[in-house]
């Protein structure tokens, strides 16, 4: 019953509006999705449902960082309450994550999540000015290798890339995750807001990828991949110092989707970028039973999750 072109002329025109919003994003990561609209589409609440073992939940999708209340107009946390208020009593279990202009300050269960974003409006030398020594270093060096880089590669050589290394560590990784990525990754370059690039060795072997994809003036660090002999050459540095030094300048977000993880973030805090706070909204009605299990499930959504960012 979603009018899906009414649907994305609300999330276009939001005024936070993001990828994850769009109707053809959610159609490929939560098929089936509903949702809460309020006066003809000024406001609308994705809901990724699901269901498993006789019991309807709602659950944040693979690579979807951010969802939540999305408005045309100003809003107020009294509106978001509502809305969260809201959903169906059906839904026994919530674990979605709201967007960065949607703040719980009171009443329900919505611990802080870490976002890095670089803002590129500022040209190339001021930007790498803010760069590590260590990230100057590493790039210095990449510089050296013989590298080059290849954009609108295809999808699929980049996951690839990822399977043949990371992905062997992961054996909570399954070939429906692979699927749905490369699903994302060929709607949006269809669509004309994706690329994926590429870094060959001297050799002309791939060594290291992106999937980029550009929506409401940020464009995503979505998917990315790099093998160990790309890691010792400082092809993924190199990559993404190419994305700064060609884009800078531009009235555009580096968003690097993440992260918790301490490690990823000192990473990407390396290129200057600056933390930014969303919140997860957790709302669990389910019998003790299905809890202990839902713990295991999500321990492996997690690791999955963490993977997948470098």
């Amino acid at each position: 019953m979603i009018d899906k072109s009414r649907w994305d002329d609300c999330i276009s025109n939001a005024l936070n509006g993001n990828l994850n919003a769009f109707s053809w994003f959610l159609d490929i990561v939560s098929p089936g999705w509903c949702a809460l609209i309020e006066d003809d589409y000024e406001k609308v609440f994705p809901l990724p449902t699901f269901s498993r073992a006789g019991i309807k939940y709602i659950m944040q999708p693979y690579f979807t960082q951010q969802l939540g209340l999305f408005y045309r107009s100003l809003s107020s946390e009294k509106i978001l309450l509502n809305f969260l208020d809201g959903i169906p009593k059906e839904y026994k279990y919530i674990d979605i994550n709201l967007n960065t202009s949607n703040k719980v300050t009171r009443g329900k269960e919505a611990p802080e999540m870490i976002n890095l974003e670089l803002d590129m409006i500022s040209d190339y030398g001021r930007i790498a000015s803010a760069y590590t020594s260590n990230l100057q270093r590493n790039i210095n060096k990449a510089a050296k290798n013989k590298l080059s880089i290849t954009k609108h590669i295809r999808p699929e050589d980049v996951i690839a890339l990822f399977k043949a290394g990371k992905g062997l560590e992961l054996n909570h990784l399954r070939d429906s995750q692979y699927s749905l990525m490369q699903r994302i990754a060929y709607e949006s370059i269809y669509k004309d807001i994706g690329e994926v690039w590429g870094v060959h060795n001297e050799f002309n072997q791939l060594v290291a990828g992106v999937l980029w994809v550009t929506s409401h003036q940020k464009t995503i660090f979505l998917f990315s991949a790099v093998s160990g002999e790309g890691k010792k050459l400082h092809a993924m540095p190199f990559l993404i110092d190419t994305f700064i030094r060609e884009n800078a300048g531009k009235p555009l977000t580096l968003d690097f989707e993440g992260s918790n993880d301490p490690g990823l973030a000192r990473f990407y805090s390396s290129f200057g970028a600056k933390r930014v706070v969303y919140q997860r909204y957790v709302h669990n009605l389910l019998p003790v039973f299905y809890r202990t299990a839902l713990k295991i499930w999500r321990l492996s959504r997690k690791l999955v999750k963490k993977s997948i960012r470098l």
